[in-house]
């Protein structure tokens, strides 16, 4: 398999779009229950394939189900806990890339 036909389509540079770091702050999160948590992002389109991960270690029962763009501007983690008690989760640093 050729380097070319593992780039994502319409990624024609081989690169992301937009990277960087934002710091997340998840609310307090009842059991068993999954919350979005919204941050601004310059540039970051609905269009555009995002992949994020966070740069420490989650509280136990914590996981980002998904990221996303859901408007323009705006990056959506979608962050469960998959515990038996509700977790206030750390403001934590997350990298991102976004794929066109």
């Amino acid at each position: 398999m050729s380097w070319k036909k593992m780039m994502l389509d319409g990624d024609a540079g081989g690169g992301p779009a937009l990277k960087g770091t934002v710091a997340v702050d998840p609310p307090s999160i009842t059991k068993a229950s999954t919350e979005n948590v919204d941050v601004s992002v310059s540039g970051v389109l609905t269009t555009h394939k995002v992949y994020v991960q966070c740069q420490s270690d989650l509280e136990n029962g914590l996981v980002c189900i998904a990221a996303y763009c859901p408007t323009n501007g705006t990056l959506r983690f979608r962050i469960s806990n998959w515990s038996s008690s509700a977790i206030d989760g750390a403001q934590r640093t997350w990298a991102y890339q976004a794929y066109t």
